[in-house]
Order: C-alpha cells, then sequence, then structure tokens
C-alpha cells in the first residue's frame, strides 16, 4: 500500500502540478507517442532534498513510461540556482531521461489570478533577459509556458503605447520581447539552444493579450499546444472543455510541422474522461 506522502505526490500529479505532454510526432517508450512531465519550480527547488527526488521519481515511474522532463527554472521572480538545475538534470540523466528547460513569465499570483510581467518596465526586462540566459545555460532545450501575454496598463505602458491600439501595441511589445528578450539572449548563451512556446487555447483573446499567432511561431524554433480541458464552471478562466478538442489541428497549420504535441492538463477536472476524449 502506498505511504499518505506518495497518495498526495500522485494527487499532484493528476492535478496538474506537474503536467504532461503528449509528442505525437515521435515513438518513445509508448507505440504512438512519447511522454514528458513538466516539474514546476517548486517542485524542483523541494529536490534539495534527494530522497524526496528519489521517492516523487519511483512513484511516477511505477505509473508512466516517461522519455522526457521540461525542469522549470523560472516562475513569477523566482531563480532556481545552478546548483538546483545541475543536480535535477543529472539525475534524469542518469535515469535514462531526455532534460529541457521550462520558464513560466506570470510576474505573481495572486489568488489564481495571474499577473503578466511589465514589458515596458527595464527592471522587468532585465530579470525576464536574466531568466532566459539561465535557462540557456543548462539546456539545450527551453519551453515558455502560455503565462507569455501581457495585461498591464501601467504608466511605462500607456507612454509606449502612444496612438496605438492596446492590441496593436501588445502585439509589437511582445514579438519585441519575444526577440531581444528571450530568443537572441538564449541563442547567445547556447547558440545550439532550440526555444519553444506554448500557445493556451484562447482563441479571440489571442490578440488581445499580446499572443501573435503569425509571427511568434517565426521568432521561435518550435510551438507547443496548450490542450487544457479545465471545468468550465469552477475555474477563472471559463474555458469550454470542447475547445481544447480542434486546437492541436489549429496550431497544426501556424507552424506545419513544428507543433510539439499538447499538454495534457487534468487541473480543476471532477472527472478524467477528457483525457480521453
Amino acid at each position: 500500500m502506498a505511504t499518505r506522502g506518495k497518495i498526495d505526490f500522485m494527487k499532484r500529479i493528476l492535478t496538474a502540478v506537474l503536467a504532461v505532454f503528449g509528442l505525437t510526432c515521435l515513438a518513445g517508450q509508448y507505440t504512438n507517442f512519447t511522454v514528458a512531465v513538466y516539474i514546476p519550480i517548486n517542485i524542483v527547488q523541494s529536490f534539495d532534498n534527494p530522497q524526496k527526488l528519489q521517492a516523487d521519481w519511483d512513484c511516477i515511474h511505477r505509473q508512466l513510461k516517461v522519455d522526457k522532463v521540461y525542469i522549470e527554472v523560472q516562475r513569477d521572480w523566482n531563480l532556481i540556482t545552478d546548483e538546483q538545475a545541475e543536480r535535477t538534470k543529472k539525475f534524469f540523466l542518469d535515469h535514462g531521461v531526455q532534460v529541457a528547460g521550462g520558464m513560466a513569465l506570470s510576474e505573481r499570483n495572486n489568488g489564481g489570478q495571474f499577473q503578466s510581467f511589465c514589458y515596458t518596465d527595464p527592471q522587468h526586462r532585465a530579470f525576464i533577459k536574466k531568466a532566459a540566459e539561465f535557462a540557456a545555460r543548462h539546456f539545450d532545450e527551453v519551453i515558455q509556458d502560455d503565462f507569455f501575454f501581457v495585461t498591464t496598463k501601467n504608466d511605462s505602458d500607456i507612454a509606449a503605447k502612444g496612438d496605438k491600439s492596446w492590441t496593436q501595441f501588445r502585439l509589437e511589445l511582445l514579438d519585441d520581447a519575444a526577440e531581444n528578450l528571450i530568443v537572441k539572449p538564449a541563442k547567445a548563451v547556447n547558440p545550439k539552444v532550440k526555444m519553444v512556446i506554448k500557445f493556451p487555447n484562447w482563441y479571440e483573446h489571442f490578440k488581445g493579450s499580446g499572443f501573435d499567432l503569425e509571427r511568434e511561431p517565426k521568432i521561435f524554433d518550435g510551438i507547443h499546444t496548450g490542450t487544457e480541458t479545465r471545468d468550465p464552471a469552477m475555474t477563472d478562466q471559463h474555458l469550454q472543455q470542447y475547445e481544447s478538442y480542434e486546437i492541436i489541428r489549429y496550431f497544426e497549420n501556424i507552424a506545419p510541422g513544428r507543433n510539439g504535441g499538447g499538454w495534457v492538463d487534468t487541473y480543476s477536472l471532477r472527472y478524467l474522461d477528457r483525457y480521453a476524449e
């Protein structure tokens, strides 16, 4: 029988504290897809206890054949240390698992409401660049989670916007940030790094939040698909679950041959049938 701690760990996995990717373009330990696990920064930091890392891996490895892990190096204003990055990376490489880095550019989380960084603030811009450089030093692939949006209307934003619409301003602002704060700085540190962006399933809200589905797939080396199927009534964004059913095909057309797969997220689900659907 599993211990209480292991049961709690598996619950965290099933609520997408560790989100699962299905990479349909390659065959891994399963016949038609590979599986990668995304490990958020607070879990990475908890691996300072090496016994916890081994115990957590033993627990998930018994349930799932994992081909790859994404080790999150940054979330909000937090960065892991060089030692934490290298120690966690070495553990998984020693176990025959591929590794990549991850970034989540939320500025903070207030009761489930995520605040974006302010991309006209020099301090914010410097930190984002620093995080991208850090990730590229440790990994040859880095995925940018779908927090890469902007909602701020600070004085610096208003001044920089000028006569543009907020939509046009935000699209241009994040195109610049993608190229000059994330991709170019990362490649200056590690020329062979592959920079990937994950887009959510926001459909009509992409442009107003700064997601440029025309230019950003060309700026980044690849994309990934947010297929979250959360409960439409009890979660903040009220996303209808059927919105995830066609998003993979949509994204196949904005970056042909460069869509790495879908992000399977059971967070805030009351039943698991949506996985199969």
